[in-house]
């Protein structure tokens, strides 16, 4: 069953909270009140302001920018009203506050609550001073309660990201051991029949030929014998030495489906190809380095509900063709994650091309010559 993306229900609940406020003074008739078509000018804004502030894809910058303006419109359909009750705005603001660093959002909480005392104070129809100390007051701790639940629940999503990410590093990094472990063991074993059998059977195969020299002719035809067997033995021992110190295919699929049991965010889409194998150890350790930056980067930045991988061999390449469908961004910055797995394919004579339009995802080709 497919998840609700938790920034959708914070937009919902926003827009449910704006009509809620602008719904009740507009039946009222509003407008035909001192100040009615300002306060429908400033409610408009606000909605305007929240949804440009709200979109996927947002930077911190859109954050404060339209938190201000929105911050403004309150201000400015509070001051028109007199009533107060637009002030259950401010905490939608204060909401979105939840991703910025926390002194800077209490201190924009500050500030609005104090604004928001000044704008009832000089409202048309203006509340008792005290009731205008309780009213601040009072959405004062709101404001604060919505940005410190929205700041705990991005705390724990971002914790939940480096999770991910340290887990597909963990499992990544096992794959590429097992491979290391595996080439070592068949190199060990290759030196030992080298280095033991081999020699024990060349010397045989010496003995033999000396012995065939000095025996009797009786005795000839089996040390002949013996030693063309002790020949082709020693050939077969070379032969396995010359087997085991080749580079044998490298399985990738059991290494890259192991990530699929870490990461739950975004869902990955995992397909290789049945022919993709690879000899090369430090192209199969590019390969899977190449894999897990882009896991990590949809984990933490796209923001995305699926992740689509697959893995082709054809023309003496490896080809890489990851996209998600998250957030994108307009300019691609390259951080040191996609800068190492730049120079990591690079170093393989590879190629790696990355694009992205907002809206639309992030996409990545590698080619890696195998």
């Amino acid at each position: 069953m497919p998840t609700v993306d938790p920034r959708r229900r914070f937009t919902a609940v926003g827009l449910l909270t704006w009509a809620l406020v602008a719904a009740p003074p507009l039946f009222e008739g509003q407008l035909s009140r001192p100040l009615g078509l300002t306060w429908v000018v400033a409610i408009g804004a606000f909605l305007v302001c929240y949804l440009a502030a709200t979109r996927p894809g947002h930077s911190r910058t859109t954050t404060l920018v339209f938190g201000a303006l929105q911050g403004v419109a309150a201000l400015v359909s509070v001051a028109a009203d007199g009533r107060g009750f637009e002030g259950v705005l401010f905490v939608v603001v204060a909401g979105q506050l939840g991703e910025l660093p926390i002194r800077q959002s209490v201190a924009w909480v500050v500030v609005q609550s104090g604004l928001l005392a000044a704008a009832l104070a000089l409202a048309p129809d203006h509340p008792p001073a005290d009731k205008v100390i309780l009213v601040s007051l009072a959405f004062f701790t709101f404001q604060l309660f919505a940005l410190f639940a929205v700041h705990t629940a991005h705390r724990e999503a971002d914790a939940r990201k480096e999770l991910a990410a340290a887990n597909a590093e963990l499992k990544v990094t096992a794959g590429l051991l097992d491979i290391s472990s595996r080439t070592s063991e068949r190199l060990r074993i290759a030196r030992d029949l080298h280095d033991l059998l081999g020699h024990h059977l060349t010397a045989l195969t010496l003995n033999l030929e000396i012995a065939s020299h000095v025996a009797n002719d009786a005795a000839k035809d089996p040390i002949e014998t013996s030693r063309s067997i002790a020949k082709r033995l020693l050939a077969d021992v070379r032969d396995v030495v010359s087997r085991l110190r080749e580079d044998e295919p490298l399985d990738l699929t059991a290494a890259l489906a192991a990530l699929t049991s870490v990461i739950t965010s975004p869902l990955l889409h995992l397909d290789v190809a049945p022919d993709v194998a690879v000899r090369d150890p430090s192209i199969a350790q590019t390969t899977l380095r190449a894999v897990e930056e882009i896991v990590t980067n949809a984990v933490k930045h796209s923001g995305a509900r699926n992740l689509w991988i697959s893995l082709t061999v054809g023309d003496g390449s490896l080809s890489i063709e990851a996209r998600d469908d998250g957030q994108g961004v307009d300019h691609v910055r390259f951080g040191n994650g996609l800068t190492g797995m730049r120079e990591r394919v690079a170093a393989a004579h590879g190629s790696m091309e990355v694009s992205s339009m907002r809206g639309e995802g992030f996409r990545v080709h590698v080619r890696i010559p195998v």
